[in-house]
């Protein structure tokens, strides 16, 4: 059985940290011919330890630059693309417009934290494959190559 991706949610926090996320997805909605939901989730501390089970939208986001820069991307494309920004515990947040939107398929950026980083500051990827039951492709962040020698 194939699955086809005719819906792509592509979770995006900042523009050069999710550049591998926002190319890796955009590439794939190419080739499926995929409409394009980006999301942006603005972080409340403390939110992650209140139950959330609605979408915290931002009702008027045409001026958010990173989702406006995303979408003109996809539009180049030929793309069909939307946005949305919330406000909120982000891998609970995407999770929801996930299911809200009925995408096939999640892109989020990955960090590879470690250790103490990991657990102070979390990883959206590694939360949003416990929130959700859609399937998630975590892009690695593509880290600049230090010359040896």
């Amino acid at each position: 059985m194939t699955r086809e991706f005719k819906r792509m949610l592509i979770a995006v926090e900042d523009a050069e940290d999710d550049e591998a996320a926002v190319a890796a997805g955009l590439d794939l909605a190419v080739d499926e011919q995929s409409e394009v939901i980006f999301v942006h989730v603005v972080s409340i501390t403390g939110e992650r330890l209140v139950p959330t089970h609605e979408i915290a939208r931002v009702p008027v986001h045409a001026t958010d630059e990173l989702l406006i820069k995303c979408c003109e991307r996809a539009g180049a494309l030929g793309l069909s693309a939307t946005s949305e920004l919330l406000i909120g515990y982000p891998a609970k947040q995407i999770a929801l417009v996930a299911d809200d939107r009925d995408v096939d398929l999640i892109v989020v950026g990955s960090r590879r934290l470690s250790g103490l980083r990991r657990t102070v500051l979390g990883s959206t990827a590694r939360a949003l494959i416990a929130e959700t039951s859609r399937p998630v492709l975590a892009v690695p962040l593509v880290a600049e190559r230090i010359p040896v020698g």
